[in-house]
């Protein structure tokens, strides 16, 4: 595991509101990043818009201060992950942090059957078990806690969604694909399950992130770079809330809405969620209230 200490600390002396877009290294966990984060600008408030497993690598995306109230808009999108799949062995984690054991070496299976096989039953809405080793809850707890105390886990099946499943390289027993997939999919259960399919076993060798909704991994940066340049790093909460639905509020509209009071008359025509702007200026969320009018369902202070 990477040492926090390896990265260049500083504080900065200011409240920060933004986004900063991160490439996470393999060995941190996400809450690694928030802390870290949470060191460079000084700022206590500090979210995720999703988790990545301490194997994995790629674009997270933290908010500070205010930006932290968007957060809940950015979770649920669709993400992409590009991922190197280890055939003829197992994982009782699903990925190369886990115990790894073998099941049948010897089996080869050509680039046509694994094309095959993704077309016939991994496109689309499938169905899907978690890993065990999760960070879902069962009866209030963390899978993976109840798993490392040796507790009976059963995780049960869903429905995920697999937009693309392509194939970017074939290098028997390593594969390498690129996934494009909703919410909530677990891509080392995709790449376990592709496993069983061929009898061969599978785990997740490598793992990265390169998109999250319309947010690229290009966009982002590494924790070095964070730590030298921060304040330059840091995406305007104007940047990220213009991906969404703008209301732009007339001098009328904005001294109406001011103490949380409702403007009678308006109504909410885009798509949830939207963003009020001001003078070019996020200053909050419209939320359409029953029986005519609209006002904020949250107030924004850059």
């Amino acid at each position: 595991m990477r040492s926090l200490r390896s990265v260049k600390m500083f504080v900065c002396n200011l409240n920060m509101n933004g986004f900063v877009f991160i490439d996470k290294p393999r060995g941190l966990t996400s809450f690694d990043l928030v802390r870290e984060v949470r060191n460079l600008s000084g700022e206590k408030k500090v979210g995720h818009s999703g988790t990545l497993d301490p194997l994995a690598t790629g674009l997270m995306l933290l908010a500070l201060g205010e930006g932290t109230k968007l957060l809940e808009y950015l979770i649920g999108h669709g993400k992409e992950y590009e991922v190197l799949a280890h055939f003829g062995h197992e994982s009782d984690t699903y990925d190369a942090e886990g115990k790894i054991s073998e099941v049948d070496k010897d089996i080869v299976v050509s680039e046509d059957a694994i094309l095959a096989i993704i077309s016939e039953k991994f496109l689309g809405k499938i169905k899907q078990v978690p890993p065990k080793y999760s960070a879902l809850k069962i009866d209030g707890k963390k899978a993976y806690e109840l798993a490392r105390e040796g507790k009976k886990v059963e995780m049960k099946e869903r429905d995920v969604d697999i937009h693309e499943f392509e194939l970017l390289e074939y290098n028997w027993p390593r594969l390498k694909f690129r996934i494009s997939c909703g919410s909530g999919t677990y891509i080392r259960s995709l790449v376990h399950d592709l496993g069983i399919e061929f009898k061969c076993g599978a785990y997740v060798e490598e793992l990265r992130r390169t998109k999250i909704d319309e947010f690229l991994l290009k966009e982002s940066c590494e924790l070095d770079e964070l730590s030298k340049n921060f304040e330059q790093r840091v995406v305007s909460l104007e940047d990220v809330a213009r991906k969404f639905s703008v209301f732009e509020l007339s001098d009328a509209d904005f001294d109406g809405l001011k103490d949380g009071r409702v403007l009678l008359g308006k109504k909410i025509e885009q798509a949830q969620p939207v963003m009020a702007f001001y003078k070019d200026e996020l200053v909050g969320i419209l939320n359409e209230i029953d029986g005519g009018g609209i006002k904020y369902k949250k107030m924004i202070f850059s």
